[in-house]
């Protein structure tokens, strides 16, 4: 429920009586809390704050930083999100799947029932739509929570076949994404929920346990062993052996009303593949000489005018764009394991220095006259200074350049211009050079093309769909240039927007031209305010946005659904004229052309 654009509706805090009413609610809610557990999440000393979603969500958070507690029918039903479970894992009675499948539910995949892992001594009872958290074995924090789609006993009889788990609420999701985006532990990846370091031992003694468990019971079924020693190979499953005593079938999941399905013995063996080339790569680079230099790199592109700068922003906006083509970043196989204890390395050294704003750890000095930063010569691999990359579509994920490309769908009028697969792949998309191409083709297949190149002959079809009734008919010879301008305005037109996130690349595909940034400053109650709409144009949320902005200019901001039924995007609102401020930080940070800003200064302004 968390994938799709949602905005805030109202915020406020809540008052004594109201605080003390959900410690109250959520308590009943989850039994198994203790006093020093609610403490920690809800304290009775005021600074919790209710956020009403344009979902009918709301939430509950403390001191308006992380989302701690959802309601996600505004019915008084409470749920944990993810950053609560970080605090108390058990909130929740919590189900397991296979660390190949997180990657899916992270996806906004509903689990169905064959990728439960079921413990030795079965299923614990459940009932239809029951709320449980989903982990992966190993990995002591849930990544995710929803509701049960059947009973046990509806689960047994159809044979563990169906939908078993509903999503409400994933790592990574928009809700997620309100909140302070730090990972739970090192086992949290964008990709996939991997176990973590520490619970490995752990958890291959307690996939031993079930297994001598099972056997002494008499339980084991044919190829639970297996399954036991094909997961034992592999870090991420090595827990799921514990569960081996009983066949768990292939693995199936939902995703936008499709499946897909990954049977655990190929998981398995893929996962060793890729973990045996990382540990290859690893060993042909050393990843702490890379970091400390990406570091470096980056802040040769920090301007000092961006201080102070979130840690997390950073990495992403600065670090990231210099990472040299072919390699990947991967704090986990060098000795700092998080990012924080590499930057630390560099405040020991004086390069830099940090502090905590608003809870957010930050950079908020750069010694540019330290030897380090002024002999730096660039990152290995050529690129120096951390510059952007601005390749096409393929090139360097860590390009922080805005890339554009247009894009064409074909009608059912036009589709056997594209040939056979024109007429197979419906929703397929076309650069212009292969609108020319497809042309070319189906004049030369139907014997249209003039024997110089420079004409076509017009036959029914293109006749029909090319022409007005009016103008040139059919058999008539028309220049290419005209024809292919003819058939590019006959298309429908759709743009793809490459951006670097937080997470890797990020991709929007939208109808139509690109709709430029508005940056409108006026005044409106009496005050200054500037405007920005349409951040949904280049893959930004407004709700997000908004926080980016309230942060970086001080400001008090807020986020409007723009007028209109076929309008689908937002208006972030914030005070001050900051016309000038909004444009730079837009094309600095987001690499946002200036061309595609249309900034509107308020009346008699400049």
């Amino acid at each position: 429920m968390f994938k799709k654009n949602i905005s805030i509706s109202s915020t406020h805090q809540l008052s004594g009586k109201d605080g003390k009413e959900l410690r109250r609610s959520a308590l009943k809610a989850f039994p198994s809390l203790s006093e020093e557990q609610l403490t920690a999440l809800l304290p009775g000393k005021g600074g919790l704050v209710q956020t009403k979603l344009s979902n009918r969500c709301i939430l509950y958070s403390l001191d308006g930083i992380s989302p701690l507690f959802f309601d996600p029918d505004g019915r008084g039903n409470l749920l944990p999100t993810v950053y609560a479970l970080a605090l108390v894992p058990t909130l929740l009675p919590r189900i397991h799947t296979w660390p190949e499948v997180s990657g899916k539910v992270l996806g906004g995949a509903d689990l169905f029932l064959q990728g439960v892992l079921q413990p030795p001594g079965g299923l614990p009872d459940f009932l239809a739509g029951s709320a449980r958290s989903l982990a992966v074995p190993g990995n002591p924090i849930p990544f995710a929570v929803g509701k049960m789609a059947v009973s046990k006993q509806e689960a047994l009889r159809e044979g563990m076949k169906g939908r078993g788990l509903t999503l409400l609420h994933c790592y990574g999701d928009l809700l997620w994404q309100m909140g302070d985006k730090a990972a739970p532990n090192e086992g949290f990846t964008a990709s996939r929920i991997n176990p973590t370091e520490a619970a490995e031992a752990e958890a291959a003694g307690a996939a031993q346990e079930g297994d001598d468990a099972a056997a002494a019971a008499g339980a084991a079924p044919a190829g639970g062993e297996a399954a036991g020693a094909a997961a034992a190979r592999e870090p991420g499953a090595a827990a799921a052996a514990a569960g081996a005593a009983t066949q768990l079938g292939s693995l199936q999941l939902t995703e936008e009303g499709g499946n897909s399905s990954v049977k655990p013995a190929e998981g398995v063996a893929a996962a060793g593949t890729s973990n045996g080339g990382d540990a290859a790569a690893a060993a042909a680079i050393d990843m702490d000489a890379l970091l400390e230099a990406a570091v470096l790199a980056g802040l040769q592109t920090l301007k000092t005018a961006d201080l102070p700068i979130q840690t997390s922003d950073f990495y992403t906006k600065h670090m990231l764009p210099a990472k040299p083509e072919g390699t990947m970043y991967d704090l986990k196989q060098s000795k700092y394991k998080k990012l924080g204890k590499l930057l630390d390395k560099f405040e020991k050294d004086k390069v830099i220095t940090q502090k905590v704003v608003r809870k957010q750890d930050c950079i908020s000095a750069v010694d540019r006259s330290h030897p380090a930063y002024t002999s730096f010569a660039g990152m290995p691999g050529g690129r120096a200074g951390g510059g952007a990359s601005t390749s096409g579509r393929g090139g360097g994920a860590g390009s922080s350049k805005v890339q554009i490309e247009y894009c064409y769908k074909a009608p059912s009028s036009l589709r056997p211009v594209f040939g056979e697969a024109g007429l197979k792949e419906k929703e397929r998309l076309y650069n212009e050079e292969e609108v020319c191409t497809a042309l070319a083709a189906y004049a030369a297949a139907q014997g249209l093309a003039a024997p110089d190149g420079r004409s076509v002959r017009v036959d029914h079809l293109l006749q029909g769909a090319l022409f007005n009734k009016k103008e040139g008919q059919e058999g008539a010879a028309v220049p290419v240039a005209d024809l292919r301008r003819r058939l590019l305005g006959k298309l429908q037109l759709h743009h793809r927007i490459l951006r670097q996130g937080e997470q890797g690349v990020v991709e929007a595909l939208r109808k139509g031209q690109v709709k430029p940034i508005i940056i409108s400053a006026e005044r409106r109650f009496g005050r200054n305010i500037t405007t920005v709409s349409h951040v949904e144009s280049f893959a930004l949320a407004a709700d997000e946005m908004a926080g980016v902005f309230q942060r970086k200019f001080q400001t008090s901001c807020s986020v409007t659904k723009l007028p209109g039924k076929e309008e689908k995007d937002h208006e972030i609102m914030m005070q001050g004229d900051l016309l000038k401020q909004v444009a730079a930080f837009l094309t600095e940070q987001y690499g946002i052309p200036k061309e595609l800003l249309e900034l509107k200064p308020a009346k008699g302004g400049k």
